[in-house]
């Protein structure tokens, strides 16, 4: 595995890389959406993608910090007798939900505060989401987390993971969960098309993800996730996404009305 680079002469983290990729990535095609609108300023596409990366940070070292909890408080006394090694485990990782949710927040917060149209900020921006965790994804394989089960005939065994055990042969579930990331921004960048300015864009990457991340989550070997009842963080969230859309298709759907008699 390649957890970081040397430039230089410092050490980069290739998450960090792969996160810049992603940002540029991401900024050129916003830039190539842009056409399709272009009553959206662009100080304000700028201000509001800025606030998005914020939120991505907290929410996603949030989120990490609560599935973090259980570990925690197994290991109280190990880690009272020893603060900077609690201070490593509560601050040494992103859970990809917690930043996608502190970004939609942030940037709903942007629209409303300076009275803007959330949905169509929320269509122009939101097929670049999957776009950006197609990066993140490969980050995560870089770097040895978010692995895979054991698999003796798919499996790659990590040389220089700190988040695995090295000399394994692990399930690349990274780069699966990649390429279904890349399947998705082409689906929701053509859904998007075909409904354009109807704000429906969120809605058409938020359930097939949560339907897919459901599905894979059955494929991680990564226990430190958090796992309840079993199943993980992720898939408790994916069913309460699921959930509320369900609901709220019960809620919107057209009512038929009784037939009149004269």
């Amino acid at each position: 595995m390649l957890p970081s680079i040397e430039i230089f002469g410092r050490s980069i983290p290739t998450y960090w890389i792969c996160a810049l990729t992603g940002f540029a990535v991401c900024g050129l095609g916003a830039l190539l959406r842009h056409k399709d609108f272009r009553d959206l300023q662009q100080v304000d596409i700028t201000n509001a993608c800025a606030l998005m990366g914020i939120g991505i940070v907290v929410g996603g070292r949030l989120l990490f910090m609560l599935t973090m909890v259980p570990l925690v408080i197994r290991n109280w006394d190990i880690l009272r007798a020893d603060p900077h090694l609690l201070y490593e485990i509560l601050t040494n990782g992103l859970v990809f939900y917690g930043g996608l949710f502190g970004a939609i927040l942030a940037l709903y917060w942007y629209c409303r505060h300076y009275r803007l149209d959330h949905k169509a900020f929320f269509d122009y921006l939101a097929p670049l989401f999957p776009l950006f965790h197609v990066f993140g994804r490969i980050s995560c394989f870089l770097t040895g987390c978010c692995h895979g089960q054991v698999s003796e005939r798919f499996g790659i065994a990590f040389t220089n993971s700190t988040s695995a055990e090295n000399g394994i042969p692990y399930f690349p579930i990274q780069l699966v969960g990649s390429f279904c990331n890349l399947l998705l921004f082409l689906f929701v960048r053509a859904y998007e098309k075909k409904h354009h300015r109807e704000g429906k864009a969120l809605t058409a990457y938020l359930v097939p993800y949560a339907v897919g991340r459901f599905i894979i989550e059955f494929f991680r070997g990564d226990e430190i996730r958090g796992i309840y009842f079993g199943l993980s963080t992720s898939q408790w969230i994916s069913l309460f996404i699921l959930a509320f859309y369900l609901i709220r298709l019960i809620r919107h759907r057209p009512r038929s009305r009784a037939p009149q008699t004269a």
